[in-house]
């Protein structure tokens, strides 16, 4: 897609798809897939394209912290048992620890299969080398 670009007088951004009368002369003209694809450039002073490395790494962090707050959302609904455990703990009720951990092995199995599973997503994600293959990856534990 074809933008301009420019600061107004109050330093803020503004965009246009189009050079209507009111772009000023200044507005720098992009051809990108994605308004995220554009910075400005404090050294510079001026607007310019990311590198494919900015986007790389910018997508990266993305897609770190997708997976975060999907790893959470996958072991909420068992943090009570890991709760029960540490006040037993606590406690120093080690019959009551042996008990809950017997009890709810399955649930604490499961915990341990997200977070292997969340630590081989995590290093997938940055041994990515192009923005193809970190698209590629997809966040969904099965």
């Amino acid at each position: 897609m074809k933008v301009f670009i420019w600061r107004n007088e109050k330093g803020e951004t503004e965009v246009a798809f189009e050079k209507f009368p009111n772009v000023p002369e200044t507005a720098q003209e992009f051809d990108v897939e994605s308004l995220d694809w554009i910075m400005f450039d404090e050294a510079l002073g001026e607007f310019r394209v990311k590198t494919e490395d900015e986007k790389l790494q910018e997508l990266k962090s993305q897609k770190l912290s997708e997976l975060k707050t999907y790893v959470e959302s996958l072991l909420a609904p068992t943090d009570y048992i890991v709760t029960k455990i540490a006040e037993a703990q606590i406690q120093n009720n080690i019959a009551e620890v042996e008990a809950l951990m017997q009890k709810y092995a399955t649930q604490l199995q499961r915990r341990e299969a997200i977070r292997q599973w969340s630590k081989q997503m995590k290093q997938a994600i940055r041994d990515a080398k192009t923005l193809e293959e970190l698209r590629s990856i997809e966040i969904r534990y099965d």
